[in-house]
């Protein structure tokens, strides 16, 4: 078990890590939110799971994820989790290693904690 906050924001990180690399290089659905802005099933995929595992750590925070429609409800919380799912979309979509999950929690608009997990390349 997780000793400190931390410690399970990065096993979170970790864990969603591994399933996006699990998919890395394969087949999925991919299409543009916006032109010039890709997304892929992955990305959603990643985004439930980081948004099922990180609510349950801290269920008070709010939530902002590039895969994710934005409210303002959001702004009433003293907590944010910032995250987004693959960071670095276009590199994962051309099959580059050059993508994270990425982790952020912020307090009153301050970083607590931010996680990167780089599981082709090895960084965790």
């Amino acid at each position: 078990m997780p000793e400190t906050l931390l410690d399970a924001v990065s096993a979170v990180a970790r864990e969603v890590g591994a399933m996006v690399h699990s998919r890395f290089r394969g087949e999925y659905r991919r299409w543009e939110k916006v032109p010039g802005h890709p997304v892929c099933d992955v990305d959603i995929e990643a985004d439930a799971m980081l948004a099922e595992r990180l609510t349950k750590l801290d269920p008070d925070a709010g939530w902002l994820s590039e895969e994710t429609v934005d409210s303002a409800e959001r702004l009433t919380r003293v907590r944010v989790w910032l995250v987004d799912p693959i960071d670095g979309t276009r590199d994962f979509l051309r099959g580059r290693d050059g993508w994270a999950v990425s982790i952020a929690l912020a307090e009153g608009g301050r970083p607590l904690i931010g996680v990167l997990d780089a599981p082709a390349r090895g960084q965790h």
